[in-house]
């Protein structure tokens, strides 16, 4: 069967998409923001320390932290439709990770093992999602710790073990190993691995390099035989020396970089799209990430976007032009035009046009542009790029603005409006099983069943009791110090499984064992998150409608569907703001205990995901 870069022809542009970076809740948000810059095919870089930062356990479902669930993430690609090239590792280069991404528990000799049960972990979730089925259309590993492939020094094994048996095969003996060389060794293992690289390599380097190089083909053509054999069939890129590979990949930082060059036989990859700030110190090495990029950590613009969104839509769409700094496309029944900065427009209309002007603001708002006029055959007045609101992400000049909306307009206004759909419809399901979670509903009542001498209710007696000593336990040791660290124990010479096994999930709360007033206050919550979940449930219920539609859509549907959508958003966070206030004043008056902290956080990441999901802002 043919892989997609077989059927479909250059150029090829892609993204970095560093999750592992990004809060979860902003995902939704910076895909709409890369896809408004021009592009739809990210690489997801997949650091194996952050999966399975403890040896044995790995973690890709978001179990224990969110940012962790690299399948929800590629499913979320699929959903936005969005293509993806994962990058596997195990070493990843010039992405400012800690020990290039590589386990800091791991030892040089334990690592080929490890590296087969990380890509058989990785693998065994994902296999399904590649293409044509899911998104994944090829996958990128890297054998080599850095970018130079003759690097020095190197591990104690490779120059204590395999560089004299390599010796051996390859002069059969001491005497003509010396008799080549020139040297007096009394031994093979006499001849240490060199330590630097002479300017000008004695026949001793020019071996070590020679032995170096086919202990890295010997590893490439390892570790590409392992996801071959885990069941992969898209392309695999690494495996060879770049110049060599059909398709490889060059990065790219400034937009000029797409001036020059021939940019068909390579897949182009804009690295550091996205300002982190701060950058999450369980994985980067720097306080803040990618200081220049086009697109802040709050999701707004910066310049750079524009000038990049300029050079990467005439990729997209052929048709698109650029003249005196405007970004255009002309369709049946309209126009749609971008300009890098604020400009005095005069541009020029079809003979008989009078269209309507419309702005669309990158939150997604289509709003009517009461800064551009139609005078004598002309769109006339100032293109603002960015206001005291909002940023401009396009302007349409739309012919017959009842009407259903032309090709370009209407694919791209959907697109927006399936990532909201997707961020209500997601939110909406944990709220309602968050409700399900705090409802005396969820809780089947029985009755007393005595064992021995104990009831089912002295037994529920001596666990909320447990929970007060252990919330009392809790409180003490947060404001010791010392408490503290007496809970971090280390546990030394646990075995590591061959592959590492899925993370365990976490507690979830009951409100029945706890007594009166905390269960009541845990079920009043329950009912303002139902509530939230019907108004979530009918918004998205909306926007699907809307998206079933597509053909049809118009300006008036489009705009009351953002309406809806963003309307219900910012009703479910007022909402759950107030239940989030009323969490912190309780827990911090030993109201509640410290446990129900984790009502809050999952609370406080459902209004976190609406605001960057739906308002986009």
């Amino acid at each position: 069967m043919q892989n997609y870069f077989q059927i479909t022809n250059p150029p090829y542009f892609t993204v970095d998409f560093e999750y592992f970076r990004i809060p979860y809740e902003k995902w939704e948000l910076m895909l709409t923001r890369l896809r408004q810059m021009g592009l739809s095919t990210v690489i997801i870089v997949v650091p194996w320390a952050f999966h399975e930062n403890e040896g044995g356990t790995i973690d890709l479902q978001g179990v224990t932290n969110n940012r962790r669930n690299l399948v929800g993430l590629v499913k979320l690609c699929h959903q936005l439709d969005f293509s993806c090239i994962l990058k596997v590792g195990p070493y990843h280069q010039n992405y400012g990770l800690l020990n290039q991404g590589l386990p800091t528990w791991l030892s040089e000799d334990s690592l080929p093992q490890a590296v087969k049960g990380w890509y058989t972990a990785i693998s065994q979730p994902l296999i399904a999602l590649q293409w044509p089925e899911g998104p994944i259309l090829a996958l990128h590993f890297s054998s080599a710790a850095t970018d130079q492939e003759l690097s020095l020094p190197v591990s104690e094994h490779l120059a204590q073990v395999r560089w004299p048996i390599w010796l051996r095969k390859r002069y059969g003996g001491v005497d003509k190993m010396n008799g080549i060389l020139g040297t007096n060794y009394g031994t093979v293992s006499q001849a240490d691995f060199p330590t630097h690289w002479s300017e000008s390599p004695t026949l001793l380097e020019q071996d070590a390099k020679l032995f170096l190089a086919e202990q890295l083909r010997d590893k490439q053509a390892h570790d590409y035989q392992i996801l071959l054999e885990a069941g992969w069939q898209v392309p695999i890129l690494g495996q060879t020396k770049a110049e060599n590979e059909p398709l490889r990949l060059q990065n790219y930082t400034e937009p000029a970089d797409l001036d020059h060059g021939d940019i068909n036989p390579v897949i182009f990859n804009l690295q550091q799209p996205i300002q982190i700030d701060p950058d999450p110190v369980e994985v980067g090495r720097y306080p803040v990430w990618a200081t220049a990029a086009p697109i802040r950590a709050d999701g707004s613009l910066r310049r750079k976007f524009w000038a990049f969104k300029h050079k990467l839509w005439p990729y997209q769409i052929p048709d698109m032009e650029i003249k005196d700094s405007l970004l255009s496309l002309h369709f049946e029944g309209g126009q749609a035009f971008s300009a890098s900065q604020d400009i005095s427009l005069k541009m020029s209309l079809p003979k008989g046009s009078s269209p309507t002007i419309y702005r669309l603001r990158s939150s997604g708002e289509l709003i009517i542009d009461a800064g551009l006029k139609v005078q004598r055959g002309k769109v006339t007045g100032q293109y603002v790029v960015e206001d005291e609101i909002d940023q401009t992400d396009w302007g349409f000049s739309i012919d017959d603005p009842n009407g259903p909306l032309p090709d370009f307009p209407k694919t791209y206004l959907s697109q927006l409006l399936n990532s909201q759909f997707q961020t209500l419809m997601k939110c909406g399901g944990l709220i309602e099983s968050l409700s399900e979670i705090l409802s005396p509903k969820s809780v089947i009542s029985q009755p007393e069943v005595h064992s021995g001498n104990i009831s089912s209710s002295h037994t529920l007696n001596e666990a909320r009791r447990g929970l007060r000593e252990a919330d009392a336990a809790l409180r003490k040791a947060i404001r010791s110090i010392g408490g503290l660290e007496a809970g971090f124990d280390s546990i030394l010479g646990r075995p590591t499984p061959e592959i590492p096994q899925p993370a365990k999930g976490t507690i979830v709360i009951n409100p029945e064992v706890f007594d009166g007033n905390i269960k009541d206050t845990l079920y009043d919550i329950g009912k303002v998150c139902a509530m939230s979940a019907v108004e979530l449930k009918t918004a998205s219920d909306t926007v699907q409608q809307t998206l079933t539609e597509a053909q049809t859509l118009t300006i008036e549907r489009y705009q009351k569907s953002y309406t809806r959508a963003v309307t219900a958003a910012s009703h479910c966070q007022h909402n759950l703001h107030q239940v989030i206030a009323q969490l912190r004043t309780e827990i911090a008056t030993e109201k509640l205990p410290l446990v129900i902290w984790r009502v809050h956080d999952q609370i406080q990441s459902i209004s976190k995901r609406l605001r960057w999901g739906v308002l986009r802002k």
